[in-house]
């Protein structure tokens, strides 16, 4: 596909958070791109667990989602927390950290790459893969954008630009130089297992016991996939931790590995946990993770309500002349209170903040 000169709308990212704003500018005649730095379908680092708010998001704003896109087990009956290697595991259903009414009580697994790309299908907006945001200076009122795409640099032109890209926001540290300095990370990595483990595949098994991990370990599952994580701060590595993780499941969860079968890593914030927030100005808006948006360790229902939030903010400013960032920062105030409920009720039943621990 060739990029034109201009369009109304440039979307960078492909996650949820694109989608949300790409499908609410849906049939609203403002010409919309999407880009992404990856080539599509691409693989994201997450549980790929739909929480219960997401699926009703999903069902209520781009409809049915596709069968073949649920792996196994697909029905997920929520978060087997472990605070202490000495305490007992707790069974805690979704409805205890997913605000939302009228909720379904599992979540669904599914493969993310499939279903982020489902999601942005479900409007009208170009998506085009391989095109890297690189910078944009501002002229007049229009933002002229830098992208590479296939190691080529080109421009083109926008009225309004979402930044849907992720914790590492080019679009965020473009628009806010020194911002990131106060922005702690969390460095996290993965391994896909084939092999067995004492744990039942429903369940999101969280480990929190400082001796096993930074800041959180998880054990998921996928088809035959043992999917295994954990976290530290960025002072600390990750390697050893995730050593000692694997070791502790080895020996109390009678986890045995065949074989590994993939590696991949993937760096969260500190920015939802510490209220530190970066929503946009102007008309750039900061949407999902790349604003701050992250509910506990869910950020798949925020990406898509702030960035659905961003989409109708940009429609109001189309319609009116004023700019997006003051509709956003209305629209954008329920979703921002869901994450900050999210963190204090998780704060309560652990007895500290996860995403907080030195």
């Amino acid at each position: 596909m060739d990029l034109k000169d201009r369009y109304d709308v440039l979307i960078v990212g492909s996650g949820p958070a694109g989608a949300g704003a790409a499908r609410a500018l849906h049939e609203s005649g403002l010409d919309a791109l999407i880009v992404e730095r990856s080539k599509l379908p691409r693989y994201k680092m997450c549980s790929g667990i739909l929480f219960p708010s997401s699926r009703k998001f999903i069902a209520d704003h781009f409809g049915e989602l596709p069968e073949d896109m649920l792996c196994s087990p697909k029905m997920i009956k929520g978060n087997r927390i472990k605070p202490t290697n000495d305490s007992p595991i707790m069974d805690t259903p979704f409805s205890l950290f997913d605000p939302g009414k009228d909720l379904e009580e599992e979540g669904l697994n599914v493969w993310r790459s499939d279903v982020d790309l489902w999601l942005c299908s479900q409007s009208d907006a170009a998506i085009i893969d391989e095109c890297r945001f690189n910078s944009y200076r501002k002229e007049g009122q229009e933002y002229i954008i830098n992208l590479n795409r296939s190691g080529k640099d080109i421009e083109v032109r926008t009225r309004y630009i979402v930044g849907a890209d992720g914790t590492l926001s080019r679009v965020r540290r473009t628009a806010f130089p020194g911002f990131d300095e106060k922005v702690g990370q969390i460095h996290c990595y993965e391994e896909y297992y084939t092999g067995d483990i004492d744990l039942e595949p429903e369940w999101l098994y969280i480990f929190m016991d400082r001796s096993v991990t930074g800041y959180f370990a998880t054990v998921s599952f996928k088809e035959d996939k043992i999917i295994v994580v954990t976290g530290v701060n960025q002072r600390e590595s990750v390697k050893p931790y995730f050593k000692t993780f694997r070791e502790h499941l080895e020996k109390w969860h009678g986890m045995v590995v065949s074989k590994t079968t993939s590696r991949h890593g993937i760096v969260l914030t500190d920015m939802s946990a510490r209220r530190n927030y970066c929503l946009g100005k102007e008309n750039i808006l900061l949407t999902g993770e790349a604003g701050g948006f992250l509910r506990g360790g869910e950020g798949i229902t925020s990406s898509l309500a702030s960035g659905t939030a961003a989409g109708n903010a940009i429609l109001e400013s189309f319609n009116t002349g004023k700019l997006a960032i003051h509709s956003f920062n209305e629209l954008a105030a329920e979703e921002l209170s869901n994450c900050e409920k999210v963190h204090a009720d998780l704060e309560a039943a652990t007895g500290f903040n996860v995403f907080m621990r030195d």
